[in-house]
């Protein structure tokens, strides 16, 4: 969603903050109120009805700002980051070995229709989050062809595709006191298409799903008016068409929480493909009602706590806190989407600095924990951008190096992934929930299928190297018999052997991360 972020996570945490019969009363008030239903018939094609929750789950999702990643003749054009900068769908598809190296099996794409042309005071609509045709492509990306190549392109290679869109809302660049819909295709053509313009009191669920992102100073964010069934049913024929048309395997649904649930939930039964939400707040209970509408939710609870321990002063209690609460609320959170930044946040890197082994760990954890984890593109070259636009900065700035130790981390943590997947041990391992097998202020270390995982609150020393403030992690129990012998995956060096009830220690003086696993396992990977 093309919006200045908050300026910090304590000032989202400040603005997020709901009480649970705020909560209570905001989603049971709409079940009230009648509703008229229309039929959205489809026929979507059955490349896209099979790729369904239960196999989103089992991928890894890198995230992409299509402007910014890739120009389709290699060039690395500067130009200003309120600007198109040129990047295209031809160029994504001539650089998915780059993706794929990583491991990678499905790609997230921006909204790939029509937007405002003309210069805002927020600059160009190169994101694709100001949409004002949404039966159109957006010329800028490339052509109808150019997106069906990519998207050929990506299935030859058993990835998924998931393009981003946005139902709520659509853009205008005009005053307040001077709107004239009249510039958008039918039905959007008529005031009676949008809620009139309001403000959003986000202490109240109505205001929330009624009012407008952007209010006052254009380009503003006109929002539609999902209670006109043709209006309805005309923003979401959008969507099924580019489904059907391009073969697109998952949406990620920008500004989810601003459509009401009853019309979410028609929106992800007509598509009939995997659905992610926007559900940008911080308490657990008010984002996992969500999870009853669409098949997932991008995990902003745990975003926040994720942050607050790896780039922040929160203890991994904070974090422990949060699982355990999502477990009892979400229906279920093995297909959240878990990430570490995003298009909308500050990158991860400008709040770590010099800190590389806190972008390890916090990479570590959101690979190998439950859920599916989402890389936005440029974290593994550690682009440090802050706030918008800054945080969009074009890949080619700092280029595509396959050698970044991010880059390689991702693509080791990916080929464990896959061993621990496949291996005999635990042929469930995408539906484990994990269980925690010791913890400190500083330390974490969790069983997942035949995988210990242990990270870890890296500090920087005098010399601006990092360091760990942890003598060990010791675990009193795991899933490994007494004598097992032990190494850790990621540096395929360090060696033990599991003692009475699986016991052993973790994280030796080191502020890498660690992956311990039986030899026996480790083979394909180590030896």
């Amino acid at each position: 969603m093309a919006k200045p972020p908050p300026t910090s996570i304590d000032d989202m945490a400040r603005t997020t903050v709901r009480s649970t019969m705020m909560w209570y009363l905001s989603f049971l008030a709409p079940l009230a109120i009648a509703f008229p239903l229309f039929p959205i018939k489809t026929t979507t094609p059955e490349s896209c009805t099979q790729m369904r929750a239960s196999e989103w789950r089992q991928r890894s999702i890198y995230q992409i700002v299509t402007d910014r990643f890739a120009l389709p003749d290699g060039t690395t054009p500067e130009r200003g980051l309120r600007e198109h900068c040129g990047g295209t769908w031809k160029g994504i598809e001539n650089r998915l070995d780059y993706i794929a190296g990583m491991g990678f099996d499905a790609l997230w794409i921006s909204p790939v229709v029509h937007n405002l042309e003309e210069n805002t005071t927020w600059g160009y609509g190169y994101h694709g989050y100001w949409a004002d045709d949404p039966f159109r492509l957006n010329d800028h990306f490339g052509t109808a062809e150019d997106l069906r190549s990519l998207s050929d392109a990506l299935h030859a290679r058993n990835m998924a595709l998931m393009v981003d869109v946005v139902i709520n809302h659509l853009g205008i660049n005009q005053p307040p006191d001077q709107l004239d819909y009249l510039h958008f295709p039918e039905p959007f053509n008529s005031p009676d298409a949008f809620h009139p313009n309001s403000p959003i009191n986000y202490n109240n669920q109505k205001s929330v799903e009624d009012c407008w992102l952007v209010d006052a100073q254009p380009p503003l964010l006109a929002d539609v008016n999902t209670e006109n069934p043709d209006v309805l049913e005309a923003i979401v024929r959008s969507v099924v068409d580019l489904v059907q048309r391009y073969s697109i395997d998952g949406i990620r649904l920008d500004t989810a929480r601003h459509v009401p649930q009853r019309h979410l939930e028609r929106f992800q039964e007509a598509v009939n493909v995997f659905v992610t939400g926007e559900v940008l707040d911080g308490e657990v209970e008010y984002v996992a009602q969500y999870q009853r509408s669409m098949d997932s939710v991008l995990n902003y609870p745990l975003y926040f706590a994720i942050n607050g321990v790896f780039a922040g002063n929160a203890t991994f209690s904070t974090l422990q806190d949060v699982i355990n609460r999502e477990r009892a609320s979400f229906l279920d959170t093995t297909v959240l989407g878990n990430f570490l930044d995003n298009h909308d946040q500050a990158r991860f890197a400008s709040k770590t600095g010099n800190n590389i082994a806190q972008d390890m760990n916090a990479l570590t954890f959101i690979i190998l924990a439950p859920g599916i984890p989402i890389v936005y593109y440029g974290f593994e070259q550690r682009l440090h951008g802050d706030k918008d636009p800054e945080n969009r900065a074009p890949l080619w700035s700092v280029g595509y190096n396959t050698d970044a130790p991010l880059y390689k981390l991702i693509a080791k943590l990916q080929a464990i992934k896959h061993i621990a997947r496949s291996s005999d041990i635990m042929s469930l391992f995408d539906e484990d929930l994990g269980q925690v097998l010791a913890i400190s202020d500083t330390t974490l270390a969790f069983q997942r299928g035949p995988l210990v995982t242990a990270v870890s609150k890296a500090q920087l020393d005098d010399d601006n190297n990092s360091s760990s403030n942890s003598t060990g992690l010791q675990l009193p129990r795991s899933a490994f018999n007494e004598g097992t012998q032990l190494i850790d995956l990621i540096s395929c060096e360090a060696t033990t052997r599991a003692g009475v009830d699986g016991s052993f220690t973790v994280l030796h003086n080191t502020s890498s991360p660690e992956i311990w696993a039986s030899r026996e396992l480790a083979g394909g990977l180590c030896f």
